[in-house]
């Protein structure tokens, strides 16, 4: 089932701290909602990445001249629950596409292999 929402629609001319603009009058700035952009991102690195990660919930954020939902990634073991954030996926709110920076699959193992070791059970902990 689709989660769709409503467009969140602006007034007037919406832009960002250096000018650029984000959205016109009776333009959509927000096609997707926080739950959705979640579960995009967790479909993306749970097939891409690991199934020990997952996005958490997601915050609307202005970066690099666009409007994102910001999902942190949580890496999770079994044995001991969530671990701590190990990166972030943003989601474009107007496109609803996902910004994968470059490396991020590098960037989340050598997060989550940085939290294993810290754990006391850890065999270099």
């Amino acid at each position: 089932m689709s989660s769709m929402i409503d467009p969140i629609r602006i007034e007037q001319v919406l832009q960002g701290k250096d000018d650029t603009v984000i959205a016109l009058p009776g333009e959509p700035i927000v096609n997707i909602d926080a739950v959705t952009a979640r579960r995009k991102v967790n479909g993306y690195i749970g097939l891409e990445v690991s199934t020990m990660m997952g996005g958490t919930a997601a915050a609307l954020v202005y970066s690099k001249g666009r409007l994102v939902w910001r999902v942190p990634i949580i890496f999770t073991t079994p044995l001991d629950g969530q671990l701590g954030v190990v990166g972030v996926v943003d989601v474009d709110v107007q496109t609803t596409e996902l910004l994968i920076p470059p490396n991020l699959e590098v960037t989340l193992q050598a997060n989550a292999d940085a939290l294993l070791k810290t754990l006391p059970h850890s065999p270099t902990g």
